[in-house]
């Protein structure tokens, strides 16, 4: 390990510590969460990531979790190889939001971390990444920093032929066998998508032996129409996402066997109206609906709670003409949602919430290389349980940005945001046993909603051999809310209870309470060219992340995400390409109430592919190695990072190919 830290730290010393934005060119790529008429990445202020298919294919991992993990500032809570959400900067759960297409991906796993996210990261075109709040645009949900999945379920242009393409790939660990199948084509105005995929796995093995009930199985279909014309268009889509999952095994009941089957429907409508009226330049106009549920099975044959949430939601953006310098939108947004857990292990009432907003964005080139934007955004929420009054929440957010190009090659950007989240439902409203996190769960239907103060520093070098950037970030989170645990028998230890409640039992009695809270840290990365010639082309990269969390009377907040630093070789030559990347996690000592060290450990990774065939008709192979030092690792993240340590050695071989 000591070696590692030296062979690191040492070119982290002569070489700017930064992060890249993306690996691509930064004219040729758009941001879709942003709205339309302000996607261009180059005058962005805030850190954001964007994966094109091929970085996500490089990437490629069962869970959008996962898949994402490795990029500076984010990492993921994974509870189980199904069941993993993104982590940016040290935030999770509903302060995190997850988008596809720029709509929410109305599930539950904001609810508990053995819940699954119902989107499935390879079917995505691009991946964007948005650290620190982004509120203004998305909600609540979004005050910590978001991730949109960007698909192509609904067309928005007609393609000039029929183009099917196949993925397959073979995990020699937990032995999944993944097929994918996607097609789009069109006849005169009407444009089509289809996509079909099956990941079926067993239990992975980590270093020291097999993680029991760690499978999954999941079905995922897609169908998608447009109508494409001159002035925009119309289009509709049609999803269904079944899965299976296990749950990791409790050591202290062996016999038990939990899993949980999952479904979901889910309609989306798209509209885009290019130059409706005089002052308009467009309108876009989006709609889901989804109806969701799962059941956890207690064992194979036993149902035990059952999630059900319907959902509705929809976004109005209008793109106006220049006004004076300005260019800009405004917009609304809003939703229904009707959330409900049935059982003898529901700790969630059922909630009605509904919610409206407004918001506008407006940007400006002060001088030639100087960019402004400032927007606004209010926020009205009122969610209903069956077993309480209504509550609702009046939530209001600000944010301004620069982005200053004071050197032809080197940008500097400051965002600035304020922006607000109401308490979610389970922070509410929860009363009563969560098995999978062995609590017994209160809420508090009194909270206030949280108040966030964002400031991020963004360094880059966009161009020469050398590409860097380094992000510097503070969030002063007012009332913010967490789990502590209760001591109510006042014997100096937190109470374990049964599932009333009341008598002596294995669930740790916690409840949500509010305290001002305080993140700051970093993100860097650099991607240095060693050599570009007739043999091929090398780059060097070296990436670090940190982030500290404590609450104002000094405690440290839980399942903080640890530090980081890694590098990595990237070689091109031809129809070849390969990377070998090594990550080191440093140990977690800074923990919260009910925390335990976190050891650190180190990932040694390799992947390579082979274009076999180039052109219309492609046909690439690859091969991809995970944790070649086999080591035994624990995700501080986690809440069952003993029970699922990261897997072990695993190799990866597959194809992709395209007709």
């Amino acid at each position: 390990m000591k070696l590692f830290y030296v062979g690191v730290l040492i070119p982290l010393s002569i070489t700017p510590f930064v992060y890249a934005e993306d690996t691509s060119t930064l004219d040729d790529m758009t941001v879709t969460a942003r709205p339309i008429g302000l996607q261009s990445i180059e005058h962005i202020a805030q850190p954001i990531n964007v994966l094109n298919k091929d970085e996500l294919a490089e990437k490629q991992a069962s869970t959008l979790g996962e898949t994402l993990e490795n990029i500076p500032g984010v990492t993921t809570n994974r509870f189980s190889p199904l069941a993993s959400r993104p982590v940016i900067r040290g935030l999770s759960g509903s302060r995190v939001q997850v988008l596809e297409n720029g709509i929410g991906s109305m599930d539950v796993s904001t609810i508990s971390v053995d819940h699954a996210v119902t989107i499935d990261p390879l079917q995505a075109e691009q991946v964007e990444i948005f650290r620190g709040p982004s509120t203004l645009l998305y909600g609540s949900e979004a005050s910590g920093g978001l991730v949109n999945v960007v698909t192509n379920k609904i067309p928005e242009y007609v393609p000039d032929s029929f183009s099917p393409k196949l993925y397959s790939s073979y995990n020699t660990n937990s032995l999944e066998k993944l097929v994918s199948f996607q097609a789009e084509g069109g006849y005169e105005k009407m444009a089509f998508h289809v996509d079909a995929l099956n990941r079926d796995a067993r239990n992975y093995e980590a270093k020291d032996g097999q993680i029991d009930n760690s499978f999954y199985d999941v079905n995922n279909f897609n169908f998608g129409a447009s109508f494409v014309d001159d002035w925009g268009h119309f289009g509709m889509s049609y999803g269904r996402f079944d899965s299976t999952h296990g749950v990791p095994l409790n050591p202290d009941d062996p016999t038990e066997l939990p899993f949980i089957d999952t479904q979901q429907d889910r309609i989306d409508l798209s509209t885009r109206i290019n130059n409706p009226f005089s002052g308009i330049k467009a309108i876009n106009i989006q709609g889901s609906y989804n109806d969701y549920s799962h059941t956890e099975f207690e064992d194979a044959t036993t149902p035990g709670t059952v999630f059900s949430n319907e959902q509705l939601e929809g976004r109005v953006e209008i793109q106006h003409a220049p006004i004076s310098v300005f260019n800009g939108v405004i917009g609304t947004q809003f939703g229904y949602r009707d959330v409900s857990a049935v059982g003898d292990e529901a700790f969630l009432p059922k909630t009605n919430t509904e919610n409206f907003a407004i918001f506008i964005l407006e940007d400006t080139d002060i001088i030639d290389d100087v960019h402004f934007e400032i927007g606004g955004r209010y926020e009205h929420q009122e969610s209903d349980p069956d077993n309480a009054g209504s509550v609702s929440n009046d939530l209001y957010s600000v944010s301004s940005g620069i982005h200053w190009h004071f050197i032809e090659e080197v940008s500097l950007g400051l965002n600035v945001s304020r922006s607000q989240r109401a308490p979610a439902a389970e922070e509410r409203f929860a009363n009563g046993p969560h098995v999978a996190t062995s609590t017994f769960e209160l809420g508090q239907s009194t909270l206030d909603k949280e108040t966030a103060n964002n400031i991020d520093l963004t360094l880059t070098r966009e161009e020469g051999i050398l590409k860097w950037n380094l992000s510097l970030f503070a969030n002063y989170i007012e009332d913010f809310i967490f789990l502590q645990g209760l001591d109510r028998n006042n014997d100096g230890a937190v109470d374990e209870v049964d599932e009333t409640g009341a008598a002596p039992g294995k669930f740790t009695l916690v409840q949500y309470q509010q305290d001002n809270a305080v993140f700051y840290g970093f993100e860097a990365a650099a991607s240095l060219n060693l050599y570009s010639g007739n043999r091929g082309i090398l780059d060097l990269n070296l990436f670090g992340d940190y982030v500290r969390a404590e609450r104002e009377n000094g405690d440290n907040l839980s399942r903080i995400s640890p530090a980081r630093v890694g590098t990595g070789l990237d070689y091109q030559y031809k129809k070849f390409a390969a990377g070998l990347d090594l990550t080191n996690v440093f140990a977690q000592n800074d923990n919260g109430q009910l925390e335990k060290d976190t050891g650190g450990y180190s990932l040694l990774n390799l992947n390579a592919n082979y274009d076999v065939i180039e052109g219309d008709q492609n046909l690439n192979i690859f091969l991809k190695a995970s944790n070649l030092l086999d080591e035994d690792g624990e995700l501080h993240t986690s809440f069952i990072k003993n029970r699922a340590p990261i897997m072990g050695r695993a190799l990866t071989i597959g194809l992709q190919a395209s007709f």
